[in-house]
């Protein structure tokens, strides 16, 4: 009989569970569920896990994907659209519900709870609908990726040669987590037997970067001096159009309002305690990107 259910398992947090669920229970209680189950990863087929299909789109599929389980992880959807994500996540609670899941374990974000971020809303929206669900629930916010660095460095990209990085409305500081470490502590969480029952978490870095100590890190790394420019909101959209929708930038652009609250700041030691180590910081990730010693990740592909 299945324990777990996870979605997401093919991307870039949820993947990062998965191998360190792996490690933690035997692949005989764990079901992955794919809305299209043919392009499970090979790290997934390879596993002896059972695949299910579970379609956000389609309830009775999701049904079927978490009967018989007790815990399911929820990785949030992915998509920064407002109504797709949030329909997706109420979607699979409701279906939780009626497959007989007993604990629902969700991956929001590191944003405040009052966050006026765009991209924290649908998390917000899911919280508050995960809470008045029923269910036992742990609410795991996730710290922000050393990955996605390019998302709140202004959109730099390294290979169109410009050493000016323009962000809007200010600087601030980042208590930055790497992926894998977020997937290893999310996974430890699962498995716990109490302690995360009807909480919510958070899950971040030890210490936190500013997007100008960013800066002089990659400086250093890349052998070119950057400049961190600060701009208002229509510098910024000047500075990004025609390439991206004046929409998306706007949208996006309150993500700094945000950092310049401190949001993305706040330390908490529960991921440290989880690994028993300190987290990867945001340079060591950045020193193996472009030392090649870690295969690249195009974190702009997000906003896609």
């Amino acid at each position: 009989m299945p324990k777990y259910v996870l979605t997401g398992a093919t991307g870039g947090i949820g993947s990062r569970v998965f191998k360190h669920l792996l490690d933690l229970v035997p692949a005989s209680e764990i079901v992955v569920s794919l809305y299209n189950p043919a392009g499970a990863t090979p790290a997934i087929t390879s596993s002896g896990v059972e695949v299910r299909r579970g379609d956000f789109s389609d309830s009775a599929s999701l049904e079927a994907a978490y009967a018989g389980a007790e815990k399911l992880l929820i990785v949030s959807y992915p998509s920064i659209a407002y109504e797709v994500r949030v329909k997706a996540h109420k979607a699979a609670i409701d279906a939780a519900k009626v497959a007989g899941i007993k604990h629902i374990y969700y991956t929001s974000l590191a944003f405040a709870s009052d966050s006026k971020a765009a991209v924290m809303q649908a998390h917000l929206d899911t919280e508050a609908y995960l809470k008045e669900s029923g269910l036992t629930y742990t609410i795991i916010r996730e710290g922000i990726y050393n990955e996605s660095w390019q998302l709140y460095f202004g959109w730099w990209d390294p290979k169109e040669g410009s050493d000016e990085v323009v962000i809007p409305y200010t600087d601030g500081s980042i208590a930055w987590a790497c992926r894998d470490d977020l997937g290893e502590g999310t996974a430890k969480i699962i498995v716990a037997e109490s302690g995360y029952d009807n909480r919510q978490v958070l899950l971040s870095g030890s210490q936190s970067t500013t997007l100008s100590e960013l800066a002089t890190t990659l400086s250093e790394l890349l052998s070119r001096k950057l400049t961190l420019k600060i701009v208002t909101l229509p510098e910024f959209i000047a500075h990004n159009t025609p390439k991206t929708p004046i929409e998306l930038i706007e949208s996006w652009s309150t993500t700094w309002t945000a950092i310049g609250r401190g949001e993305l700041a706040v330390k908490d030691p529960l991921l440290k305690e989880l690994l028993g180590r300190e987290p990867v910081t945001v340079e060591e990730t950045l020193n193996n990107l472009f030392s090649g010693k870690e295969d690249g990740v195009n974190a702009l592909s997000y906003l896609a």
